[in-house]
């Protein structure tokens, strides 16, 4: 358990510090982060050296990612998507307004599962445009 917490926190690092020669752009596409609000609509893209700046900003200390299932009443809030380029990693991290959950997929070697958010997380996760604006 420890060690998939410890690769999740690699591949966000990878995505938020990595790749920074190569200015975002490779032969899997360009860096990117897009943020959907509960409608699925996307409120926010960033791109390149941009993206990985509000990556950075974004709460990366997770505890326990576990196969645990969101409960059925959870209304989710917004939706997170990251792409690496440089590695062809995409994570994306769904969030909830009633449950301190945040939902993950596409984490390399593990795949995905369910973490619980500190207050602190949940509160920044829940108000993006506190850190991308």
């Amino acid at each position: 358990m420890h060690r998939g917490i410890t690769l999740f926190l690699l591949a966000l690092a990878t995505l938020a510090l990595g790749g920074c020669a190569n200015q975002g752009a490779t032969q899997h596409g360009t860096d990117y982060l897009k943020i959907y609000n509960h409608h699925d609509r996307q409120i926010y893209a960033a791109t390149g050296r941009r993206s990985k700046t509000i990556v950075a900003h974004i709460p990366q200390t997770y505890n326990n990612i576990s196969k645990k299932k969101i409960p059925q009443d959870a209304k989710p809030s917004y939706r997170y998507v990251m792409h690496h380029a440089k590695h062809d990693v995409k994570i994306t991290m769904q969030v909830y307004s009633n449950y301190h959950y945040a939902k993950l997929s596409g984490v390399p070697v593990i795949g995905g599962g369910v973490v619980k958010l500190t207050p602190q997380n949940y509160q920044k996760l829940n108000h993006p445009r506190n850190f991308i604006d």
